[in-house]
């Protein structure tokens, strides 16, 4: 009987440990992807939410961005100027505002998929701001592929 009363005393921390383990671990759209599509989808998904709760992830929440984007693009969107004749809106919506719909309307095509560079066309479609259309070149570093340039043609 010492060794029934053990084991059920082991499953129920086992269990204990398995919805702790739930709890802490972050959700899958902050991991690294090996898709360099699926890597797009995750971030503007996340990005899209953060910035409509009002987190303005490209200045709170920067070791975020760091899993998504590469050092090299959040240097280069540092130096630029703000406001009217430079950075004036959202660098990766190209928008004043952000509409909710585009963080669950996310088409990704792949232009060029390569081993360590592939460049993306996407569209996030909106009902109350309308769609918005650009490319995207992601690199394969640190084991994940990572937003590195974003081109609109607007």
């Amino acid at each position: 009987m010492p060794a029934l009363q053990q084991f059920s005393k082991m499953k129920h921390a086992c269990l204990a440990a398995l919805v702790a383990l739930a709890f802490i671990t972050p959700s899958g759209a902050i991991w690294p992807e090996k898709n360099p599509a699926e890597a797009v989808r995750n971030f503007y998904a996340w990005y899209v939410h953060e910035s409509v709760s009002g987190s303005r992830p490209l200045e709170k929440e920067r070791e975020q961005m760091r899993k998504f984007v590469t050092e090299s693009l959040l240097s280069r969107i540092n130096k630029m100027p703000k406001g009217p004749g430079g950075l004036d809106g959202d660098f990766f919506l190209n928008a004043q505002e952000v509409d909710p719909e585009w963080g669950k309307n996310i088409a990704v095509s792949n232009n060029y998929v390569g081993r360590t560079m592939s460049k993306l066309g996407v569209i996030l479609t909106g009902r109350r701001l309308g769609d918005r259309q650009f490319e995207v070149k992601v690199l394969f570093q640190e084991g994940a592929w990572k937003i590195d340039e974003v081109k609109f043609s607007d």
